[in-house]
């Protein structure tokens, strides 16, 4: 079958398309999918260069947030049929045509959800839901600043905020973007680029925002901290542009707060996190709530242009990669 196969960390925009066995009958407690799109995620990626903390014995098949159809189930499992669509999670082998995986790390979907869109469930959503609810505490009628907004990240955080009652101000580096985030539903755009940028926001926020969502991080970071109204929450989400120093002090002074979101780690650590978020976000996408289609589908030959865009922040919205051939 067809996979991205890694055996030497590289750039990720270099990968190609490899042949290797399929999966064998699956064992107790696992099954076997179709696999229909894999979401693209800066996990993944970083994972491709070598640069994450967990380093997989090599050669790998990377991709980690997917959605298939089960084709064969193995013993011992009971919430899954042959035929079932599902949204699943892998720490890395989702980059192929089939792929085995363990029961419990799928999560069923309903009618109606297209598989492109859950391909995304486990990358973007799960970590804008699971960090502005479950974490970050975000209610309706607070106001949540999104940084990077335009982004595969970025955006999931608009919609899940919105679709919580809050009110966002994305911040975006040109006006291609900040019109992107409007169309998602922002409800106020901020360059943060700009030398002014932290006055436009206090001018939107004359309290402080109640909640900083930043997969971002660098040189930004400090200022978007000081935006924080008291007991206001910022949510470490990422680090596209730099891991940043913080002075701590702000926290005692401002009484406010930073969370680590991990949402992969969270699962790992402890699965029952997952049925919550996913079952929200199937309800929000039947209901309308949330626009869950990717912005961008790549085939498997062209897998290298998607992970260059994410890298080289030209994406706007999420990715997915469809490894079925053209």
């Amino acid at each position: 079958m067809r996979a991205i196969k890694i055996a030497e960390f590289c750039d990720p925009a270099g990968i190609t398309v490899s042949h290797v066995d399929e999966p064998s009958a699956p064992g107790r407690g696992e099954v076997i999918l179709d696999v229909a799109a894999v979401g693209v995620g800066y996990f993944d990626g970083l994972m491709i260069r070598g640069d994450y903390q967990i380093r997989p014995e090599r050669p790998f098949i990377p991709g980690s947030s997917l959605a298939g159809t089960v084709s064969a189930v193995g013993e011992g499992v009971s919430h899954l049929s042959v035929g079932d669509n599902v949204a699943a999670f892998c720490l890395h082998g989702g980059l192929a045509e089939q792929v085995c995986l363990p029961a419990s790390s799928c999560a069923p979907l309903p009618p109606g959800i297209d598989l492109d869109a859950a391909a995304n469930f486990f990358i973007g959503w799960a970590t804008s839901l699971y960090g502005l609810r479950e974490i970050g505490r975000v209610q309706a009628d607070e106001t949540v600043l999104v940084m990077g907004a335009s982004g595969s990240t970025g955006s999931t955080a608009i919609a899940c905020a919105k679709a919580l009652g809050a009110r966002v101000i994305a911040c975006a580096s040109n006006e291609a973007k900040r019109d992107h985030c409007l169309s998602l539903g922002a409800d106020e755009t901020v360059d943060y680029t700009g030398r002014t940028w932290r006055e436009r926001v206090k001018a939107l926020a004359p309290g402080g925002v109640n909640a900083v969502y930043d997969p971002v991080g660098g040189a930004q970071a400090e200022t978007a901290l000081r935006l924080l109204a008291p007991g206001g929450r910022f949510l470490v989400v990422g680090f596209v542009a730099g891991i940043p120093s913080m002075p701590l002090n702000l926290t005692l002074l401002k009484r406010c707060s930073i969370h680590g979101v991990n949402w992969g780690g969270s699962v790992m650590a402890d699965p029952a996190v997952v049925a919550p978020v996913i079952r929200t976000l199937c309800e929000w996408t039947l209901s309308g709530k949330i626009n869950a289609a990717p912005a961008a589908s790549y085939s498997m030959e062209k897998a290298g242009d998607a992970f260059a865009a994410l890298f080289e922040r030209r994406s706007m919205g999420s990715i997915v990669i469809t490894p079925a051939s053209d």
